[in-house]
């Protein structure tokens, strides 16, 4: 068990590789907007991240107006908001095409490679989205930067999506089954390696959320409370399993999270029952004892004041926008 993972559970993450590409020198490519990348490969993904692992070669790497950013091989690249950014095989390439027409959606289960670019240098690249409950995911994603950028050599997930994209489909060879779906879940072990090595460089006495995930003692309370939210849980619960006294563990996570752990604790809960108003028909008074409240209108209360409308209000807006 640790945070990260619980994280990223409750958050419904989902992941896709759509682009398995052989590039050849001079070439260039562009990502403006990726909710349309993600048709035929995550439904109903609105703004996904998108990520890029070098397989081969090296490219360089430029967001808006900022310097160009080189990469190389090994190296993976994730935008977590999906920011517009552009790969290009030199600096001064002067045509770049749009990422979104080498896709093509899967043929009997399997990732078509696609080729592209001049006779030059090859370069081997693959793209892949993420998608997440943004409302529950939020406190992740605004601690992570617009371009996460971290080395993936040596890693399990690495060794996977080579391993799975070097299969090419011929006119003799049967499709593997499960093959799209194999490389869905190799893409959601991308993102997790990309995360936990970027909160892995966390410096020492950094505060905020992705230091929190680092932290030995506020890690495993994290884990806790997001693993097992409906617990019922006190400081003095949590204290005793992470291996701290009370009020250190008061102390500590204060400290690093800004909120102590009871009131963050309580923001989760109300997230949590945000996406089951949403999402299903349970009644108000179950979705209320699940957060932690015995009556519906404390709950009612409660989650005005965190989300600006009463849970009948939020439950009718979010369902008319489905």
């Amino acid at each position: 068990m640790d945070a990260l993972s619980e994280v990223l559970r409750a958050v419904r993450l989902a992941g896709a590789v759509i682009l398995n590409a052989d590039l050849g020198a001079p070439w260039g490519l562009t990502v403006t907007e990726t909710t349309p990348l993600a048709r035929g490969f995550l439904h109903d993904a609105d703004k996904p991240a998108i990520f890029h692992v070098m397989l081969r070669g090296e490219c360089w790497m430029q967001v808006d107006e900022d310097e160009p950013i080189r990469v190389t091989e090994g190296e993976a690249l994730l935008f977590p908001h999906g920011h517009a950014h552009k790969l290009e095989s030199f600096t001064d390439v002067t045509v770049s095409t749009p990422l979104a027409t080498l896709l093509t959606p899967p043929i009997a289960g399997e990732l078509v490679p696609a080729v592209h670019g001049g006779g030059g240098e090859h370069t081997r690249l693959a793209t892949g989205l993420a998608s997440f409950d943004r409302r529950l995911a939020d406190p992740l994603l605004a601690a992570l930067p617009n371009v996460v950028r971290v080395d993936l050599r040596g890693t399990a997930a690495l060794e996977q999506l080579e391993g799975s994209l070097a299969f090419e489909l011929t006119e003799t060879e049967a499709p593997r089954p499960g093959g799209i779906a194999s490389l869905a879940r190799i893409a959601e072990l991308v993102v997790i390696d990309v995360i936990r090595r970027h909160i892995e460089a966390t410096p020492p006495g950094a505060t905020g959320w992705l230091a929190g995930l680092d932290d030995r003692y506020v890690g495993r309370a994290l884990a806790l409370m997001h693993g097992r939210p409906g617990d019922e849980w006190t400081v003095e619960k949590l204290a005793k399993l992470v291996g701290l006294s009370r009020s250190a563990l008061a102390e500590h996570f204060t400290r690093i999270l800004g909120d102590p752990p009871i009131t963050y604790l309580t923001r989760w809960r109300l997230s949590l029952a945000a996406r089951d108003l949403a999402n299903s028909s349970r009644e108000i008074q179950g979705i209320a004892k699940d957060a932690g409240y015995e009556s519906a209108g404390a709950f009612a209360h409660a989650f005005k004041r965190a989300f600006g409308k009463t849970p009948t209000a939020w439950r009718r807006k979010n369902r008319r926008r489905k």
